[in-house]
């Protein structure tokens, strides 16, 4: 381990060379050269290599809470405080090192009120069902007040599922839908205008409607019944139910522990403590490793010198242009800009882009779309994996790539645009305000509060977007080399499951980021065996960075706002979409589930 580090041998040749050099008579200068080399090796051995031993037969400890992000934005202060709430991605690299780790025998996780998507759940599960078939025990202990299905997912992957005796799991099947708003602006006298190219691009269908069209309803139903055999057959795949069987417990309402048991979906009942004093007889707690420690140990034992480089960029939430907001977002400028870096640089091979967006500005994502493509035409492959949603922009973005990737859960599709208006006239009077232009034209305050549009204002928006909804079919068609009757059937605003769009092409292959690293080596042409080190991009901005990164242009990410960061992943996003829903401009924006 210490011959590998390269500041512990630099250190130890300083110390050398200082022993030499008072050897020859240079005794002030060896001194201190002696005492500074061996303050570095102190140094180094206390803080960087004693935390990453740990005893044999470690156990693991995770504990999953709250929102389960895509990739970590804590601070140092947020960490030094012990606000730690691991991201998948560092889930992903402990959990992928953890199977090759020899000291590590046990994963213990926790799950306590995890908010956590389809198609990650389903990923998170697979993991843990994948260190249990290469050997390792692996118990999950739900210990939140209630269990959803989604938490149930991951914990279905462990080989152990242990419960809280007071915990209830709620086994109410799967739902999707969105809110309405109609009756509610009625009432407020604001008037929303819409387009939409075509009849499933149902997301501005909550300011006009009381419920969803036949459509949207028929999208909707098609993604919730794949949702369903997914879980169905992962659960007979991992607890030994058969279908049937698994399909009835998912919809078998509310349960309680006991209930659980005698139905099998738990394999016993207990405490966090018992499972404590099981892994730990002797009470010291030596052989408890809990993730913050163990990343430390994964990050300075992956370390692969000069190995093939990999860029890990991320393209979390709604695609907006101009200044940055708060929350989780895809600044279409910024990360259009770091896959140019990325794909200039020398060192990078392949370029791996995890999404999991809803869409948004077509601006947006049209910008990253050719930074895609400018990528690929200076020979950086480029791989995407898709988290839980990447639809209409998100969809949009990943289709000039190499690959595609889906999760056989995610939310994707969406080929489509949308256009909402809002017309405050009537209300506003209402409160007795009123307004007066100075025009050169008639139009010229078509997009005030003011007024609605007229009909052949709206005519044009229509043309308008009927030209943008024909430049997005016309790129999934040749990014994804399909005809364009083949694109128009997949396109109309329709959403897909990852099952359904690997089956029109729309994707490439199901699995998760594992498997999008595993094309993204292929692309680079790297021989199996050959290691390689997987960079993670980010956007400028102050933040502790750990591991391998690319040169300080490339350093930290924007820390959301702390309103945002106490909320779901849509109140995340919510400035984002608020920006949106008040830009006036045409939207590639997935319907919200």
């Amino acid at each position: 381990m210490m011959l590998k580090d390269r500041q512990m041998l630099a250190a130890a040749a300083a110390f050398i060379l200082g022993i030499v050099i008072f050897a020859l008579g240079w005794r002030w200068g060896a001194a201190a050269l002696i005492v500074a080399s061996a303050a570095a090796i102190a140094f180094r051995l206390v803080w960087v290599i004693r935390p990453i031993r740990i005893r044999d037969a470690s156990v693991l400890l995770i504990r999953l809470a709250g929102e389960l992000r895509e990739v970590e934005s804590a601070t140092l202060v947020q960490q030094v405080l012990g606000r730690f709430s691991p991201s998948f991605r560092q889930m992903l690299a402990a959990l992928d090192f953890c199977g090759r780790d020899a000291k590590v025998k046990t994963v213990l996780v926790e799950i306590t009120g995890l908010n956590v998507g389809f198609a990650m759940a389903q990923e998170m599960g697979e993991l843990l069902r994948g260190l249990y078939e290469r050997g390792k025990r692996v118990i999950v202990l739900l210990n939140g007040d209630t269990v959803s299905l989604r938490e149930y997912l991951v914990a279905a992957g462990a080989g152990e599922i242990v419960v809280n005796p007071n915990v209830s799991l709620t086994m109410v099947g799967l739902a999707a839908g969105g809110l309405f708003l109609k009756r509610a602006l009625d009432k407020l006298q604001i008037e929303a205008q819409t387009l939409q190219w075509k009849e499933y691009k149902g997301a501005a269908e909550t300011f006009i409607r009381e419920k969803m069209s036949p459509a949207l309803r028929e999208s909707t139903e098609s993604l919730i019944k794949d949702w369903e055999e997914i879980l169905i057959a992962r659960l007979s795949a991992w607890r030994g139910f058969e279908a049937d069987h698994a399909r009835r417990l998912i919809n078998s309402g509310f349960l309680g522990a006991q209930a659980a048991l005698k139905a099998g979906l738990v394999d016993r009942i207990g405490y966090f403590e018992d499972l404590e004093g099981e892994l730990d007889p002797d009470g010291r707690g030596k052989p408890l490793a809990p993730l913050p420690a163990y990343l430390r140990r994964v990050r300075y034992l992956s370390r692969t010198g000069r190995a093939a480089r990999i860029a890990l960029i991320y393209g979390v939430g709604p695609v907006i242009t101009g200044d940055p907001v708060a929350g989780e977002f895809i600044s279409g400028e910024e990360l259009a800009g770091m896959l140019h870096l990325a794909s200039t640089d020398r060192r990078i091979a392949a370029i791996l882009l995890r999404i999991s967006s809803p869409g948004g500005s077509a601006v947006g994502s049209d910008l990253v779309w050719r930074a895609v493509n400018q990528a690929r035409r200076r020979e950086k492959p480029v791989i995407v994996s898709m988290g839980d949603v990447a639809a209409s922009g998100g969809y949009y973005i990943a289709s000039a790539a190499d690959a595609i990737v889906a999760g056989p859960g995610t939310v994707s599709g969406s080929i489509g645009v949308i256009y909402a208006k809002f017309n405050l006239g009537a209300l506003l009077d209402r409160l007795g305000v009123s307004f007066d232009f100075v025009k050169t034209t008639e139009a010229g305050d078509a997009l005030s509060i003011a007024r609605a549009l007229h009909a052949d204002e709206l005519e044009q928006l229509n043309e308008l977007m009927g030209s943008l909804y024909r430049n997005f079919t016309t790129k999934v068609a040749q990014g994804r080399r399909l005809s364009d009757a083949q694109t128009e059937e997949v396109a109309r605003g329709r959403v897909w499951s990852g099952v359904a769009a690997k089956s029109r092409g729309l994707v490439d292959e199901l699995g998760g980021l594992q498997r999008a690293i595993e094309i993204a080596r292929e692309k680079a042409g790297l021989a199996i065996g050959e290691p390689h080190q997987l960079v993670l991009v980010h956007p400028p901005g102050l933040r502790l960075r750990t591991g391998p990164r690319l040169p300080r242009r490339f350093d930290a990410e924007q820390e959301p706002a702390l309103l945002s960061r106490a909320l779901a992943s849509w109140g995340v996003w919510a400035p984002a979409l608020v920006k949106l829903a008040v830009g006036r401009a045409p939207l590639w924006l997935c319907p919200f589930f």
